[in-house]
């Protein structure tokens, strides 16, 4: 009985707590952060229902059997050390800010969250303050302060900057901000010298055990791989673990209804303008990236009635009354489609006047270099015969076009190009990255490679319903495509990676090629031995690209913000996108079982053991994935858990996948038919964790 009463108890408050803080999200979105801490993260409610379900659970696990299994154990109490960590955090941690200024007396305390002031047992005072930037551009790298602590007759120097936490006595203190004069810096505190340490216990005993689960003999992982034949566990088990072996724009319609085509300059000249560099998005590039963009901005695709984006781009910039009839005119009347038109009505007016167009590298007499357009107001003490190269050449190039003498405008701009090589030498990209750059931008983008990929997928899958397998040529087919779908993603992972000299997951965009990067290659690499991941990689690889293309044009590749540079952001994005990529297998794997194999009890439990197969390490990844994204916002932010909406949404999948884990207790889990719809409506979590706190409830991770 009281063993009864533990078990509803424990699951009983699970899903009490996803439903309360689902709710808190949405109240946090139309309410702000402050009521859903009030009424939610912080209240008494809340806690307590934590502790019930620490405290049943523990109680109910105890009394089942699978108490002597070490890995399952382990895991068990690994939540008991996390919630337990979280709980003295909150009671006895302390957090806050502290400001500082460059030659300002020493602070003494700080500033808590609630606008209380705490005192500090030593004084802290800010030496010097300095930002780095990436090589030749504005774009900072890190933002560093040297601090100087003093405790008595001690004096101590300490350095804080993005992912480099200064510590001393137990305070931790985290770069947070500055002053923009640059001679001020603010710091995040935290002073939690015990709750710290057994939450990152938690953690790492977490790890452990769910890596020492999948070697645990009886588990019911191994119960099930038992149940699969031989060669379809040995698929199965291959590829859960090639994803952690591997781990180590909504395009608008062009207006092409204009009867003239508008006047443009030969391919050859344009594409001489486009070899120029320019600095855009706080980096230096070819001048072809930002026609590209430009082009996409404008029209929804990378061309123009058949022209180049070199031609489109330098056509608004010497004929601009000729281009201005191209502009798109169907724009709508919604608030959203207006503030679009604006958007590509300032674009273009920045591209006419010039604005944009930072071409001319002018190199001080500190030897520092900074880039100007022709129309910006240039530095005073520049040679006259710069500052009337800068003024003038463009105007030059102008006059050759408007005398049709092309070759001569080429030659212009070739001059610009030999002037920005011998300005800027030693701050330009190299050649080799120049020319891969060039490359990608002439790639075909993911909108039609996403549609192939659906409509390969649904063919497959109608055919594996239809007659229980496919033909040697159908399957060889889909490999040779799955292949050539692989191979192309990597290329384009591969250049951004090269491009942007930072692995390729920092943006919305990057995710979606990374999820479908990885479904392509599993599907590629087992489609021999489980040919019904063809149907799958293709229909999930293809659903991320087109997510991918949704937008105006790609996210131009940037610099990585300095609290982004950290290899356990990237670790942590892997490992999350691994799970999601195998929970959309096992949706997937779901709604084939209920399609074709609806009346069979039978094969509903075959399809149901390669699910749950799949399942435990899609939900350990997931956890791990959470749980690393914490350890790093704990060195980059301060705080290990911010109650922000994609972390609880994470937490909410996590709960909600635990369920169909613990078959063994609920009973409900053993009819097929069940598991299989319960974990395609569990994709749903996956989809609000992702696509939900993006779109709709904001929050810190909402550019993730």
């Amino acid at each position: 009985m009281f063993e009864k009463i533990c078990k509803y108890l424990s699951f009983g408050s699970i899903a009490v707590l996803a439903l309360y803080m689902a709710a808190m999200t949405v109240l946090e979105k139309f309410s702000g952060t402050e009521a859903a801490m009030r009424w939610g993260y912080h209240s008494v409610p809340f806690i307590v229902l934590w502790a019930v379900t620490a405290v049943s659970g523990l109680a109910f696990y105890v009394m089942r059997t699978e108490c002597r299994q070490l890995a399952t154990s382990g895991i068990h109490l690994a939540f008991v050390f996390i919630l337990s960590g979280a709980l003295i955090t909150r009671i006895d941690g302390v957090q806050g800010a502290l400001h500082l200024r460059v030659g300002a007396g020493p602070a003494t305390e700080f500033m808590t969250e609630d606008m209380q002031t705490e005192p500090l047992p030593f004084s802290v005072s800010l030496e010097d303050f300095d930002i780095e930037y990436y090589p030749g551009t504005y774009a900072p790298v890190d933002y560093v302060s040297k601090l100087e602590i003093k405790d008595g007759d001690n004096e101590t120097e300490l350095t804080a900057a993005m992912n480099r936490i200064a510590r001393y006595r137990g305070y931790r203190f985290y770069q947070s901000g500055y002053d923009e004069d640059g001679c001020g810096s603010t710091l995040s505190v935290n002073y939690d010298p015990v709750g710290v340490p057994v939450t990152y216990t938690g953690y790492a005993l977490l790890l452990l055990s769910m890596a020492g689960f999948f070697f645990q003999k009886d588990s019911r992982f191994r119960t099930v791989l038992k149940r699969i034949s031989r060669q379809t566990a040995a698929s199965v088990f291959f590829l859960c673990f090639m994803a952690a072996a591997d781990a180590g724009a909504k395009s608008g319609l062009p207006d092409d209804r204009t009867a003239v085509s508008p006047k443009c300059l030969p391919e050859e000249t344009a594409d001489e303008y486009g070899r120029m560099y320019i600095y855009y998005n706080d980096r230096i590039c070819p001048v072809q990236t930002l026609a590209r963009d430009f082009t996409m901005k404008l029209y929804g695709k990378a061309s123009y009635k058949g022209l180049t984006p070199e031609q489109v781009l330098t056509g608004w910039i010497f004929f601009p009354d000729s281009w201005s009839e191209t502009m798109p005119q169907d724009i709508g009347t919604s608030a959203k489609a207006l503030k679009k038109a604006r958007e590509k009505q300032e674009t273009a007016m920045l591209v006419c006047t010039g604005e944009i167009l930072k071409i001319f590298p002018i190199r001080d007499d500190a030897g520092s270099v900074r880039w100007y357009s022709s129309v910006d107001r240039l530095p005073a003490g520049m040679e006259p015969d710069q500052w009337l190269f800068v003024r003038k050449v463009m105007s030059l190039a102008g006059e050759s076009i408007v005398g049709k003498d092309f070759a001569e405008a080429g030659n212009i701009f070739a001059k610009i190009r030999e002037y920005q090589e011998k300005t800027a030498e030693g701050l330009l990209p190299d050649s080799a990255r120049i020319a891969a750059e060039r490359l990608y931008n002439v790639i075909e983008r993911p909108k039609t490679v996403s549609m192939v990929c659906i409509a390969a997928g649904m063919i497959l899958f109608i055919v594996y319903c239809l007659f229980s397998g496919f033909g040697r040529r159908l399957r060889l087919a889909g490999a040779v495509l799955s292949g050539a779908v692989f191979l192309y993603l990597t290329l384009v992972m591969g250049l951004r990676w090269y491009i942007s000299a930072h692995v390729p997951m920092s943006d919305g965009f990057e995710v979606m090629l990374l999820l479908s990067w990885h479904t392509m290659m599993l599907g590629t690499l087992i489609q021999r031995k489980f040919p019904l991941i063809l149907p799958f990689a293709f229909l999930l690889g293809g659903f991320a690209l087109l997510v991918a293309s949704i937008g105006e044009s790609d996210p131009a590749i940037a610099y990585l913000m300095p609290v982004l540079s950290s290899p356990l952001l990237s670790v942590h994005v892997m490992t999350m996108m691994i799970s999601y990529t195998l929970l959309g297998l096992v949706m997937l794997n779901g709604v084939m079982a209920l399609v074709k194999y609806g009346r069979s009890r039978a094969l509903l439990t075959d399809a149901a053991d390669i699910s749950l197969a799949v399942l435990y390490p899609a939900v350990f990844f997931l956890v791990a994935g959470t749980f690393l994204g914490a350890v790093w916002a704990n060195v980059s932010w301060g705080r290990y858990w911010a109650w922000d909406p994609k972390e609880v949404w994470a937490l909410i999948t996590i709960l909600v996948y635990s369920f169909a884990l613990h078959g063994r207790s609920l009973k409900a889990f053993s009819n097929p038919r069940f598991f299989h719809w319960f974990c395609v409506l569990a994709f749903l979590c996956v989809l609000v964790t992702y696509f939900g706190v993006n779109y709709f409830l904001g929050g810190l991770h909402s550019y993730s």
